[in-house]
C-alpha cells in the first residue's frame, strides 16, 4: 500500500510540478453503491454521488466499469458563464465543485450524454485527478450530409441525410432537429470521406450559401451609447438573409438550391453546426479558477463545443486526454469545437500523448485576453473596462494583485505601462471597475487595452497527434517558456499559430521562449483556398519594433504540399535549422511559394536545413529584416 502511494504521489508531482500531501490515506467512495450500468439513467445518482463524496470528505471515488447513460431530465444544474461558449443554464453529470483533494477513477467506463449536459465540471477545486473515462452522445449536436448529386447550371445540390440527424423542412429552410435545441445550415464545411479529413481547398465552397442583403429603416436608433458586438447573434444577422431553399425529394434526400457558385466532389460530406450564439452549448469537461488537475486516459468522442476548456486555472497536466470520433462510428466530426482551450491560466500546462482528430476547431489554444478602457475616474485611480466578445462575458479577467499592462492597440500589441490590482468590482458580466495601487497617468484613456500580464503558463506539449481537423493545430500566445516537441500534425489552416490581434476574440499574448522541435508536420493548410504558412507568427506592430522574443524551430520534418512553410514577423531573434522539407505528393503542389518569408526580424539563423529541389526560393526577407545568416542549406 505504502509503495502504492508513493507512485501515485510521484506521478502528481512529475506531472503537475507540485507538493501534494499523498501519503495519507484515500477515503473510497464505491460509484456502484448510487449508480449501476442496469439503471436507465444515472444522472440524478451521480448528484447524489459527489454529493456523498463532498459531504463526507472523500477522496476517491471508483467506478464499476460498464456503459452508463446519462439524461438531461434529472441531471444537476447550474448558470454558466463559459468563455468561447454560449452562457446560459447547463446541466452537469460529474459537478466536481469546491473539492480539495479528489480522485476519479472511471475503470474505462463509458458514459453516453443524451441532450446538453456537460460531462466533467471542476469549479474552484485543487488536486484533483480524473482517470479513465469515456464520453460520448447518443445523438451528435452537429449534423453530417452526404452529397449525392450536383448541378452547377442551377446551382443545386442533393443531400443525403442520415436518420442520426432528424430534421424538418420549415418555410422552405432545412432545420436540424435535437434533444433541446434546434440548428440551420450556418457554420458549416466539407470533409472528404477518402481522406476523412477536411476536403481539399474546401473553403473555396464557403459560405454555402449567396447572401441577400435586407432592406433596414432607422437602423441608426438601436445603436447605443457605447460600440455593439456585431459579431454576437443578436446583431450578426442584421444586413442579410439566406438565399438557400430546401425541398425534399424524398425521406431523407434533401435538394438544396441557391448555392455557392464553387460545388464539392459528390461523396463529400457536409459537416454544420448551426449559427453563432447557438452552436457552443455544451463542451465535454469544463475547468474553472481551479488547480494542480491530472486528466489521465479521458476521451472525449463527441461534445457541443470544446472538448476541454480551461479558465483562470493553475498547474493543468492532460496525458491521453484524446478527442476523435469513436472507432467503428459513422460520425466523421468529433467535437464542434476546440479538442483543448485555455484562457488566463497559471503555472504549467502539460498536454502529453494525447490524440485530437476531426474536431471543428484548433487543438489547443493558449493565451490571455483584453479588455477595453471605457471610463477613467482618475481622482480614484480607477478605470471601467469592457470584455469584447459576447463569448467571453462572465470572464474573470483579473484577480487583486495581479499587475496589468496597457497597449494601444491602433499602435502595437507593446506594452505602454503596468498597473497593479487594488480591487476588481465586477459590475455586470461585461463591464469591471479596476482600482489601481498607482496614480493614474493623464496618458490612460477610453480606447486603450489592459492585458493582465500575470494570467498567462509555461507549456510543454509533447507526443501528440492533431490529424484532420478544421482550423489549426497549436494557437500559443504565451510569454512563459513554451516547448512544442515530437507531436504529429496535419491540419486544414496552419499547424503551430502565434496570433495577437485586438479586434474579434481580443486574444492577448506573444511568445518569448518557444521551441518548436522533433515534430513532423503531414500536409497542413490544405482546406485554405490557397496555401498559407504551416508556421505563423504574426504580431500587430505599426510603430514597428519587436513583439516576439527568441524562437527556435529545429529537428522538423515538414511534409507538404505547398513549399509555404513559415511567415515571421515582429520577432527579435528566430532560429530555423537542421530542418526537413519535401513535397508529400498528397495534393497539388504549390511549390512556388518561397519557403520562409521574414518581415522586420531582428536576427535570423537558416542553417543546416534539406530541402526538396522542387520547392522554390528559401527566404524571402523584407527590408525590415536586419540580420540574416543562411548557410549549408542543401537540396535533393
Amino acid at each position: 500500500m505504502f509503495f502504492g502511494k508513493l507512485k501515485k504521489c510521484l506521478l502528481l508531482i512529475i506531472l503537475l510540478g507540485v507538493n501534494l500531501n499523498c501519503f495519507a490515506q484515500d477515503k473510497v467512495l464505491q460509484a456502484s453503491n448510487f449508480i449501476s450500468p442496469k439503471d436507465p439513467d444515472v444522472s440524478l445518482g451521480l448528484y447524489n454521488l459527489f454529493k456523498k463524496a463532498k459531504e463526507g470528505n472523500f477522496t476517491k471515488i471508483v467506478f464499476e466499469k460498464g456503459v452508463y447513460h446519462v439524461y438531461d431530465e434529472h441531471a444537476f444544474e447550474q448558470f454558466m458563464f463559459i468563455s468561447n461558449h454560449d452562457s446560459g443554464r447547463r446541466k452537469i453529470a460529474f459537478p466536481i465543485l469546491n473539492f480539495d483533494s479528489l480522485e476519479i477513477d472511471g475503470a474505462g467506463s463509458q458514459f453516453i450524454i443524451h441532450g446538453l449536459v456537460i460531462p466533467i465540471t471542476v469549479e474552484n477545486s485543487k488536486n484533483i485527478i480524473i482517470k479513465n473515462l469515456f464520453f460520448d452522445h447518443f445523438r451528435a449536436t452537429h449534423s453530417e450530409l452526404k452529397v449525392k448529386a450536383i448541378d452547377k447550371k442551377n446551382h443545386t445540390i442533393d443531400f443525403e441525410i442520415d436518420a442520426e440527424y432528424p430534421y424538418e423542412i420549415r418555410n422552405g429552410e432545412l432545420i436540424f432537429l435535437k434533444r433541446g435545441f434546434e440548428h440551420s445550415l450556418e457554420r458549416e464545411i466539407y470533409f472528404d470521406p477518402n481522406t476523412n479529413a477536411v476536403a481539399f481547398q474546401s473553403r473555396k465552397m464557403l459560405p454555402l450559401d449567396k447572401k441577400k442583403n435586407s432592406i433596414s429603416t432607422n437602423l441608426d436608433l438601436s445603436d447605443s451609447l457605447y460600440p455593439i458586438d456585431k459579431n454576437s447573434p443578436i446583431y450578426k444577422k442584421r444586413g442579410s438573409y439566406t438565399n438557400l431553399t430546401a425541398e425534399q425529394l424524398n425521406p431523407g434526400l434533401v435538394r438544396i438550391s441557391g448555392v455557392n457558385e464553387n460545388l464539392p466532389e459528390i461523396g463529400w460530406v457536409l459537416v454544420v453546426k448551426g449559427e453563432n450564439g447557438n452552436n457552443r452549448l455544451a463542451p465535454g469537461v469544463r475547468l474553472l479558477n481551479s488547480s494542480d488537475i491530472l486528466i489521465d486516459n479521458v476521451t472525449v468522442h463527441h461534445a457541443s463545443g470544446m472538448g476541454l476548456i480551461a479558465e483562470g486555472c493553475t498547474n493543468v497536466s492532460l496525458n491521453a486526454f484524446n478527442v476523435e470520433p469513436k472507432q467503428g462510428s459513422s460520425r466523421i466530426l468529433s467535437t464542434t469545437a476546440d479538442a483543448t482551450h485555455f484562457i488566463g491560466c497559471r503555472g504549467k500546462i502539460k498536454i502529453e500523448n494525447c490524440s485530437f482528430k476531426n474536431q471543428l476547431d484548433d487543438a489547443t489554444n493558449i493565451h490571455g485576453t483584453y479588455m477595453e478602457i471605457v471610463d477613467v475616474y482618475s481622482s480614484l485611480n480607477k478605470i471601467g473596462a469592457k470584455l469584447g466578445h459576447f463569448q467571453q462575458i462572465g470572464y474573470d479577467f483579473a484577480r487583486t494583485g495581479d499587475t496589468i499592462a496597457l497597449v494601444n492597440p491602433k499602435i502595437s500589441a507593446k506594452h505602454v505601462f503596468y498597473l497593479t490590482i487594488k480591487k476588481v468590482e465586477k459590475i455586470n458580466p461585461q463591464y469591471f471597475l479596476f482600482t489601481f495601487n498607482e496614480v493614474l497617468s493623464d496618458n490612460i484613456s477610453a480606447g486603450l487595452y489592459i492585458e493582465n500580464i500575470e494570467a498567462y503558463p509555461e507549456v510543454e506539449i509533447r507526443n501528440c497527434k492533431i490529424l484532420n481537423n478544421r482550423a489549426r493545430g497549436f494557437l500559443i500566445s504565451s510569454p512563459r517558456k513554451v516547448t512544442i516537441e515530437n507531436n504529429v500534425f496535419s491540419c486544414m489552416m496552419a499547424a503551430i499559430l502565434c496570433p495577437n490581434e485586438f479586434t474579434f476574440w481580443y486574444e492577448s499574448g506573444y511568445v518569448k521562449d518557444l521551441t518548436i522541435m522533433n515534430n513532423v508536420f503531414l500536409d497542413n493548410t490544405y482546406g485554405n483556398a490557397k496555401p498559407t504558412p504551416v508556421i505563423g507568427i504574426y504580431a500587430v506592430s505599426k510603430g514597428g519594433g519587436y513583439i516576439h522574443d527568441h524562437i527556435i524551430i529545429k529537428n522538423n520534418i515538414f511534409e507538404n504540399y505547398s513549399s509555404n512553410i513559415l511567415f515571421a514577423e515582429h520577432v527579435r531573434s528566430l532560429t530555423f535549422k537542421d530542418n526537413k522539407i519535401k513535397y508529400s505528393g498528397t495534393y497539388p503542389m504549390y511549390g512556388d511559394y518561397p519557403i520562409l518569408s521574414l518581415k522586420e526580424v531582428g536576427e535570423s539563423f537558416v542553417i543546416n536545413n534539406i530541402i526538396d529541389n522542387r520547392f522554390g526560393d528559401l527566404l524571402k526577407v523584407e527590408p525590415t529584416t536586419s540580420k540574416v545568416i543562411e548557410k549549408e542549406n542543401t537540396r535533393f
